[in-house]
């Protein structure tokens, strides 16, 4: 019998005959993105990833559990706009500590972060640095398009790090429903006035409110359905190879070397 992996949809019968021995953890975000797409973009997108990457790895032969996508996680940079929901740094990393620890409690040493917000890797990949103290334990880090392929990706015309072409395409082929497309449009990015700052490419947390005034950056204006699905459809799918193959691969002291 394949069981879908999906923790929420799950009897307490199938997990016992899942026997998991990966864990997906999906982390997305509810915060502004600007006047064309839900607060709930990044969660939506990870949800579709994680969850249908999770199917198709156990459709593969892989014993793998996802667990519900955590759907707020940091937006400090983002306090100007209303209800950007966010926790303290310290709150987050105990969070993906807790939720580490269960899966070891069920005998899960294998933990996949798919993490579908921008303002969340640096802080994830300290988590991991911590967790690395603990003997046996394996964890790695995925974006909700990492495992999408060259081809796939080569559909987007105008990348921009905030509901732009990318966004706006993922969520109007996940929920054409909530995009109010008479808004989709070029929102500014703003580069600071200080020049050394980009010249260097030096690294700070920008205020989202003086970076995107909109809440939303970018041109979104080709963006898509089709593309969407496109890029989507091929992360699932190599998410879920990725997932099965890290589910295959057999224990051993020195693993994955």
């Amino acid at each position: 019998m394949t069981y879908s992996g999906i923790l929420e949809e799950m009897t307490i019968d199938d997990v016992r005959g899942l026997k998991p021995n990966v864990g997906v953890v999906p982390i997305g975000s509810t915060e502004p993105h600007g006047p064309a797409l839900p607060y709930g973009t990044d969660s939506f997108q990870v949800t579709s990833t994680a969850y249908g990457g999770t199917r198709r790895a156990n459709e593969l032969g892989g014993r793998v559990v996802c667990l519900p996508t955590q759907r707020i996680s940091l937006n400090n940079n983002f306090y100007k706009f209303p209800f950007a929901c966010r926790m303290q740094v310290p709150t987050f990393m105990s969070l993906l500590k807790d939720l580490v620890d269960l899966c070891e409690h069920e005998g899960v040493h294998r933990i996949v972060f798919v993490n579908g917000h921008g303002g969340n890797p640096d802080v994830i990949r300290a988590v991991q640095r911590d967790l690395a103290a603990r003997e046996g334990l394996f964890t790695c880090l995925i974006g909700t398009g990492t495992c999408a392929s060259e081809e796939a990706r080569s559909v987007w015309e105008n990348r921009s790090d905030h509901a732009g072409e990318e966004e706006t395409s993922q969520v109007l082929y996940l929920r054409p429903d909530l995009v109010r497309e008479d808004q989709i449009k070029v929102n500014p990015q703003v580069k600071p006035k200080l020049e050394v700052l980009n010249e260097f490419r030096v690294e700070f947390v920008r205020p989202w409110h003086l970076y995107i005034p909109a809440s939303a950056g970018g041109d979104a204006t080709k963006a898509s359905a089709e593309k969407g699905k496109t890029v989507l459809e091929s992360a699932i799918e190599g998410t879920g190879r990725f997932l099965a193959e890290l589910s295959k691969a057999p224990e051993s002291d020195t693993f994955p070397y």
